[in-house]
């Protein structure tokens, strides 16, 4: 598993999803108190993380 690699590309997604999370919660969910949209999107950031970290840090297998 390539750790440095994974940290890479997990970041910055990360960063886009909770940033375009907390907009679209904004601006479509009004309803949803303020402590439960961000809850919504730490949520999302962190899953979007852990699997991004995963995924894009497994080594290549190609031969």
């Amino acid at each position: 598993m390539d750790k440095e690699r994974g940290r890479r590309f997990a970041l910055p997604l990360a960063a886009v999803v909770a940033v375009s999370s907390m907009m679209l919660l904004n601006a479509n969910y009004t309803s949803v108190t303020m402590t439960n949209r961000i809850l919504i999107a730490a949520g999302a950031t962190i899953v979007t993380y852990i699997l991004a970290f995963i995924l894009f840090g497994m080594e290549d297998k190609i031969k």
